[in-house]
Parts: structure tokens; C-alpha cells; sequence
């Protein structure tokens, strides 16, 4: 069962590190943002061969309408899962004599097992049909709140589950649409180097005048983060320097580390240079990684046939660093740090269970309330917090 999670691992370990419970987030304008949590109008007035979709402005999702097996539904659009469709079910709604094995997941923590199997998939959408094999994930009951609980909020459709000859994933537009090779317009779109490999899609980004090979990642709703320990051994007093969690995991939070966000760090790509935060991790990657927020400053054109890639750069604004001082997960019932920022003021430790806020005791009926007070007020001097 290796083979299976072999890119799943990255888009959990990834997929919600935002501002509200991860260790950072980008501020970045996008064309078209979406807060509801549900269904999403994506496909409304598309062409037969195109597919709209919208960038989920909390969770940092890339949403759009599809059919899998039959079900038609808002789907979470990750190109950095190498498995064409991933369903989650629980005890209540799991098709009947469905059996699922329990494995490890690369890249949470050690005790961390998710239950899943083999299953064939029908996906249909706007530019295609396709028959082909996926995942289904059997979610164990946790006390996870609301933005927390987004990882899994939505069934997921992998690169191969959209992937068919040469389409457009526009930026600009917010859509995804079907074109013929003759149609792309070299004096805007620039071929860039490439690979295709295990069902996933790999680009070069030159960072600090280094090349490094980054798995495309939509499903990663953050920027460009690479596994360096000796960059975060040898951190400057610019970077931001965290230990703990760096994101969420089906079954808890990924493991315990050390690692920075370099915020003036210079990235080269599509003959375009600027000056973007990139994380820097000590360990715990598959893959690097390029996810969401910097892949939409530029629309791109992606030959699956031919093995070719092509982007114009579009989005000139800067990307913003969001300093958190400290990560929390509610996962095993409790509200616990997960994270922390190692400036010298430090003041509880990874681990810390929160007992109480300005004297009043956490329990199942306010956890949520004060997970959402502590991961949107960055400064907690104001608070009495009681840990144990």
C-alpha cells in the first residue's frame, strides 16, 4: 500500500497550513474568492469544455463542480495528488461491504494511521469523462473545529482526475478549459522546464540561485516550501524561526520540528525574479513543493501529451507575512499548541494543553469558540491563559 499515499502524504501534511492554524499565511489578491463552505456555483455558464472554479478565501482551497461515481459535488482540485480521485466516508454514510486496511501516513506523526482502499471511479466534468482507479478514506470521529475540519470537507480530485492532453489552468479567469496546441500564444506564454513523473507534474523554480525540482501543488493552499536543514541550521536574524507542527494531518499534525520562514528570499521563475517568503523545513517532505498561492500569480498551459508546460506571469502583488506567534490543535478533544515562534519571548511549550481563557474552563461546549479567539488575536499577553 506504499505506492498509494506515496503524494496524498504532502497534501495532508499541507493543505491547511493558513494564518488561523498554521505557523503563516500569504496576503494575496485573487481575481475571485469564496467564503462559504459548501456548494459552490462553479460551472455556472462554463462551455462545454471549460471548468470554473474559485480559490476559497479562508482555507486557501482550489474548489470546482465534478461527478464522481455518480455524485456531482464540490470537489478540492489538488494537481500535487498523484491518485485521480480521493472520497472520504464515514461509519454512517460508507457504501455497504466497502473494507478498508489501516496504513501509515508519511509525513504526520508517527502514530498516525488512516483507513483507506482501493476503489474504480467514474469523473465526470465539463472537459471530460474518465474511468480510472482512486482512494477511499474511512474518517475515524475527532473533535477537530470548523477550520481545522476543512482538510477533509470535501471529496478531492487528483492531477490525473483533470489532467487530459493540453488545457489551461487560468489565474486570470478562474477557469480551466481544453485548447489546441496552436492556440498558445508564445509572445505571452513562456515554456518552462518540466517533468512528468508518477502522475504528478514537476517545475524548477530557482531560489537564492539554486535550482530546485518542486512538485506542482495546488492542493498546498500556501507558497514555495523546500526541505533545507542546513538553510534553517543556518537561519538569519530576518527569518522566522518555529518549532512544532508546520500543518494538519487526516489523523493529527504533522511532525515536530524546526523550521523558518524566510521572508525576503529571491525566486526566479518564467524569467520572472521577485522577492517572495519561502519556507524552509528540516525534514518531512516527500517532495518540495509549490502550492497554491504563488502557482496563481501566473496562468498556465499544461501538454500532458508532450510533456511541455508553459506560463505567463499575471499577479505583481506582494506576498505578505503573517506573523504567528502560535499553532493550536483541537484534534484529540483538547486545545493544544502545536506550534510556536522562537523569538526569545516565549512563554508556553509544544504540547501546552490550554486548561482555561481569563479564568473559564475549556471544555466540548467553547473549545471551537476559543480555538477561533487565540488563532485571530496573535498577541495572547491580554489573556490569562492557564496551561498544563
Amino acid at each position: 500500500m506504499k505506492n498509494t499515499i506515496l503524494y496524498v502524504s504532502l497534501l495532508f501534511g499541507l493543505l491547511l497550513m493558513t494564518s488561523c492554524n498554521g505557523p503563516i499565511g500569504y496576503a494575496i489578491h485573487v481575481a475571485k474568492t469564496d467564503t462559504h463552505t459548501r456548494s459552490y456555483n462553479t460551472n455556472e455558464e462554463a462551455d462545454d469544455d471549460t471548468v470554473r472554479f474559485v480559490i476559497h478565501k479562508d482555507y486557501r482551497q482550489m474548489l470546482m463542480k465534478a461527478e464522481i461515481n455518480g455524485v456531482e459535488d464540490t470537489v478540492l482540485f489538488d494537481s500535487g495528488s498523484s491518485i485521480a480521485a480521493i472520497l472520504f466516508y464515514t461509519d454512517e454514510n460508507k457504501p455497504r461491504g466497502m473494507k478498508f486496511y489501516k496504513v501509515p501516513l508519511m509525513g504526520a506523526d508517527k502514530k498516525t494511521k488512516i483507513w483507506m482502499t482501493y476503489i474504480p471511479v467514474t469523473i465526470k466534468h465539463n472537459m471530460y469523462i474518465c474511468e480510472l482507479f482512486g482512494n477511499a478514506m474511512l474518517l475515524e470521529p475527532n473533535h477537530w473545529c470548523d477550520k481545522e475540519a476543512a482538510i477533509n470537507r470535501y471529496n478531492i480530485l487528483g492531477f490525473k482526475g483533470i489532467s487530459i492532453g493540453c488545457y489551461s489552468v487560468d489565474f486570470t479567469k478562474n477557469q480551466i478549459y481544453a485548447m489546441s496546441r496552436s492556440q498558445i500564444d508564445s509572445t505571452q506564454y513562456l515554456p518552462v522546464k518540466c517533468k512528468f513523473e508518477s502522475d504528478v507534474l514537476f517545475v524548477y523554480p530557482t531560489i537564492n540561485g539554486v535550482e530546485y525540482e518542486c512538485v506542482f501543488d495546488t492542493g498546498n493552499g500556501q507558497g514555495i516550501l523546500i526541505q533545507d536543514a542546513q538553510r534553517v541550521e543556518n537561519h538569519t536574524e530576518k527569518d522566522l524561526l518555529y518549532e512544532g507542527s508546520y500543518g494538519k494531518a487526516v489523523g493529527g499534525v504533522t511532525e515536530s520540528q524546526h523550521f523558518i520562514i524566510a521572508p525576503d528570499t529571491k525566486v526566479r521563475f518564467a524569467e520572472r525574479e521577485e522577492t517572495v517568503p519561502v519556507m524552509f523545513m528540516e525534514n518531512g517532505l516527500a517532495f518540495n513543493n509549490v502550492g497554491l498561492q504563488y502557482l496563481k500569480r501566473f496562468d498556465w498551459i499544461i501538454d500532458d501529451y508532450y510533456n511541455r508546460v508553459y506560463a505567463r506571469p499575471h499577479v505583481a502583488d506582494t506576498m505578505q507575512l503573517t506573523e504567528v506567534h502560535y499553532g493550536l490543535v483541537t484534534a484529540d478533544g483538547t486545545l493544544k499548541i502545536s506550534t510556536r515562534l522562537l523569538d526569545g519571548n516565549e512563554v508556553f511549550n509544544i504540547g501546552d494543553r490550554i486548561i482555561s481563557v481569563n479564568g473559564e474552563t475549556i471544555n466540548e461546549d467553547n473549545i471551537c469558540y476559543y480555538y477561533d479567539l487565540l488563532t485571530t488575536q496573535n498577541d495572547w499577553s491580554e489573556f490569562e491563559i492557564e496551561t498544563r
